[in-house]
């Protein structure tokens, strides 16, 4: 027997790591992959950030299959402390003195050797760990040529070329919280974990699921049994901000970062550097392009460098999104190595590329009401395709929008400010979502005060009343649209003063006053009339009809409904002509007409839906059901009822209490069924 083959199989792997949780995925994918080999050696590249546990998976999978591998379990790490590649021919003469081939008879050339490696590994089960690799030519100068062979390569590069050898591409993603706490747990107790599960909370969001950032702190409270977890949490928050002041163990995580940052080509670090100023999750190319001012080509380029090397991912839509723990070090990056000013450049670039993209969507999802903010000629061009586009981008950026709001709001961009609080309009009438609306317009309200705009300020104070009244807080709303009719008083401006008017109505009306609300209606329609705006007109027709048919006027409310129904039809405006069509059908149903209420009603409800716009769609909804019910078709108007009213609790709607009140038999105002009667009529815009 060769006298190679005598000597004790080696084993190179480091020991397995204290606590290992939640990779059993990756596991029995390995273990797949082993079994499932053919006439090639199996390959499988964990790649992902530093710090989520690539190397801690490779060791721990290896050592618990030890004796698969008879043969022995080698490793080598490809990299440098600095992240240079290690010279293949040094690592070659590593594993080759290793598997027993004396020293003087190994050949100097790199390839010579890798041909000795893979004729001495021949038909040997060996388990190969190949760690922090740098290239896919690297790696492929060791693999060897037999199945009996398995081998790990782990990096923080994505090493796509690799897959022409066959490999498995397998990226490693953090841990949850759930797993986050069983292995802070495994390292600190979980009765000390139980005492504190605020602070607890906290590191696990601070860590964000990388075990390596998890593993320090265990470590630091293993070692400290008196520190409470929650000075912990405030310590270890603070040093990760610290960069070279930080301790010993806590730079143990920074320099993972610090190794992927100094590779990268100067353009890369440039958009590295403001992914961690963008204020939201997620951010496209389309959105650096504009603000770092470079072909759009050239920033997609350093792009795919930095998801390359798993300082960026790809994220749904074309977007690409940072780890917690990189972003943050991206914003340190930013905040040390740019000027304030610098700083605020392209954070204030972020913050107008999404105004003016809002806008453009507002031009979309609400194009009846011209904007007193102007969007500068082409500069966003044609964003949307259409409206159903413009709708799902707002869903999509919504966080990112928000924060690009309180950016704008916290740094006193006054003019960026306002303009997103009425760029916003259009999405909000169809989906609401009241405290965030409310905080905006109320800082909006005092920047365009700021500004000295007074038309601005107004309609943003009736905005805010509408919102207001929708909420039930009628003196609130009240006091806004006082002002907001004064000043257009001031400005004589005529149409500011017609729809503070209507605002008003909507507060009497829901403070019961409805006499004194049909007088606010019927002057802004007057005023309207007067401006020659028919769309105004028509509005307040139909919140004219929605009040007479709550004071029993039924003839006269369906002659107002029916001009205003006519009216947005002409005016090619389909939300408003479902709205006052709805109106005139709940009315019919109520008259006993119940066919012909129904059919229109769910006209308008398809018209709703195919807008993809939840609260008017619960507004018909609620119609709807009630109309079923008076039809005697009790298991479909609950149905209805019930859809509307799952609409309006996901809105943060209050009217999602009031749908589930059954109605009584009689159907005179103020009476249950006169109640039920005004939410059919809807009370929205």
């Amino acid at each position: 027997m060769d006298e190679t083959q005598e000597r004790t199989p080696p084993v190179q792997i480091p020991a397995p790591a204290d606590g290992f949780v939640g990779r059993e995925a990756v596991l029995s994918h390995l273990d797949r992959t082993w079994r499932r080999r053919a006439d090639r050696p199996p390959i499988v590249v964990l790649s992902g950030i530093g710090g989520v546990g690539k190397t801690t998976v490779a060791v721990r999978w290896l050592s618990d299959r030890r004796d698969w591998f008879p043969g022995g379990l080698l490793y080598t790490r490809l990299s440098e402390p600095g992240g240079d590649p290690v010279p293949t021919g040094e690592i070659l003469f590593g594993f080759l003195a290793t598997i027993g081939i004396p020293a003087d008879t190994i050949p100097p050339h790199p390839g010579q050797r890798s041909a000795m490696f893979r004729a001495a590994v021949a038909d040997r089960f060996v388990g190969i760990l190949l760690d922090d690799a740098v290239s896919a030519a690297q790696v492929r100068a060791l693999l060897p040529a037999t199945a009996s062979a398995m081998v790990v390569v782990t990096s923080r590069r994505q090493l796509t070329g690799l897959a022409m050898d066959g490999a498995e591409l397998l990226d490693l993603a953090p841990l949850t919280p759930d797993d986050s706490r069983r292995l802070l747990g495994e390292l600190v107790g979980t009765g000390r974990l139980a005492a504190e599960p605020d602070a607890t909370g906290t590191i696990i969001e601070i860590c964000g699921g990388l075990p390596l950032a998890l593993g320090i702190i265990g470590a630091r409270l293993r070692t400290r049994p008196l520190r409470s977890i929650a000075r912990e949490a405030n310590t270890y928050a603070r040093h990760l901000g610290a960069g070279t002041r930080a301790p010993d163990d806590v730079r143990e995580m920074q320099a993972v970062f610090d190794t992927s940052y100094a590779e990268l080509p100067d353009r890369a670090a440039r958009v590295y550097r403001a992914c961690g100023l963008h204020p939201g999750p997620d951010v496209s190319v389309d959105a650096l392009a504009d603000v770092l001012g470079e072909p759009s080509a050239q920033v997609e380029d350093a792009v795919d460098a930095l998801v390359a090397v798993n300082l960026l991912a790809d994220a749904a839509d074309d977007r690409v999104a940072q780890h917690d723990l990189l972003r943050r070090d991206a914003r340190l990056r930013a905040e040390r190595e740019l000027e304030p000013a610098d700083q605020a450049v392209v954070v204030r670039g972020f913050t107008r590329w999404y105004l003016t993209r809002a806008q453009a969507a507002d031009d979309l999802i609400h194009p009846q009401r011209p904007r007193l903010g102007v969007t500068p000629p082409g500069k966003h061009g044609k964003a949307f395709p259409d409206r159903a586009a413009a709708v799902a981008w707002w869903r999509r950026d919504l966080r990112s929008i928000r924060a690009a709001v309180a950016e704008a709001r916290r740094r006193q961009w006054d003019e960026e400010l306002w303009q997103f609080c009425e760029a916003s309009w259009g999405f909000f009438l169809h989906h609401r979502d009241y405290e965030p609306w409310l905080a905006m317009h109320t800082a909006g309200v005092a920047a365009a005060q700021r500004c000295d705009v007074p038309l601005v300020e107004a309609r943003l104070r009736s905005q805010l009343g509408f919102a207001y009244a929708k909420l039930r807080r009628f003196d609130d709303a009240i006091a806004q649209n006082l002002i907001a009719l004064r000043l257009g008083e001031q400005q004589a401006h005529g149409s500011t003063r017609a729809t503070a008017l209507a605002q008003l109505g909507r507060a009497a009306r829901g403070q019961g006053d409805l006499p004194a609300a049909l007088g606010y209606y019927q002057q802004a329609a007057q005023l309207q009339e007067h401006l020659g705006i028919p769309r105004g007109v028509a509005l307040c027709r139909r919140r004219c009809g929605e009040v007479l048919a709550m004071l029993g006027r039924d003839e006269e409310a369906i002659t107002e409904l029916t001009a205003a129904a006519t009216a947005m039809a002409e005016l090619g405006d389909p939300v408003q002509h479902a709205r006052a069509a709805t109106a005139v059908a709940t009315l019919r149903s109520r008259q006993g007409r119940h066919d012909e209420a129904r059919r229109v009603l769910k006209e308008a409800l398809r018209v709703v839906r195919d807008l993809d716009s939840p609260y008017y769609t619960a507004e018909v909804l609620s119609a709807l059901g009630q109309a079923e019910q008076e039809a005697g078709h009790e298991e479909d108007g609950r149905r209805h009822r019930a859809e509307a009213r799952e609409l309006y609790v996901r809105l943060g709607d209050p009217r999602a209490g009031e749908i589930a009140k059954p109605a009584a038999a009689t159907d005179g105002p103020g009476t249950a069924a006169g109640e039920a009667g005004e939410r059919g009529l809807g009370s929205g815009r």
